[in-house]
């Protein structure tokens, strides 16, 4: 995978916190919680980064994916408690040469292609790359991982857009 993937938003600590929770593949989450989260990074074979006083986790998807992980819609935001959501977004380096028409082309064909993650330009041109997964109405350990591995095959897709 091209060596052009950004962190999201910040770097983040020293070392990975010990997951509480264990991977299980058919327990149903109603709710994401860290544990949870890192669990299925792990399963995955993602490296992940935090920090006590950010809520948003670097992570290192064994394809060579950098992103930043955050669970949102939380009863208690600061603390990741009670989440709903699961939001994972990865940046781009603008391509040598490309116009803003060759990156809206790249973008647009991706988005209409594929279905894991939304690709867009921010107002400030950065170059984005996001998903987010619900738990509402339950989703097993197992769709969860499935679902976060798929976003992370697609977005070396992305990357073949933007860069061929």
């Amino acid at each position: 995978m091209k060596n052009v993937l950004l962190v999201a938003a910040m770097a983040l600590g020293l070392g990975s916190v010990a997951n509480a929770q264990s991977f299980d593949a058919n327990r149903q989450l109603d709710r994401f919680t860290r544990s949870a989260f890192l669990a299925t990074l792990d399963q995955l074979g993602a490296t992940h980064e935090e920090r006590q006083d950010a809520a948003n986790i670097s992570i290192e998807f064994s394809n060579g994916l950098i992103a930043d992980g955050l669970l949102m819609a939380c009863k208690d935001q600061d603390t990741s408690t009670d989440c709903l959501g699961t939001s994972i977004l990865a940046t781009f380096d603008r391509p040598d040469g490309a116009t803003d028409a060759d990156i809206f082309g790249a973008v647009n064909k991706y988005n209409y292609l594929k279905n894991f993650g939304r690709a867009y330009v921010a107002p400030d041109g950065e170059i984005s790359l996001r998903m987010y997964i619900i738990a509402d109405g339950k989703i097993t350990m197992e769709n969860y991982r499935r679902q976060i591995q798929l976003w992370a095959d697609s977005a070396e897709d992305f990357a073949d857009y933007l860069y061929d």
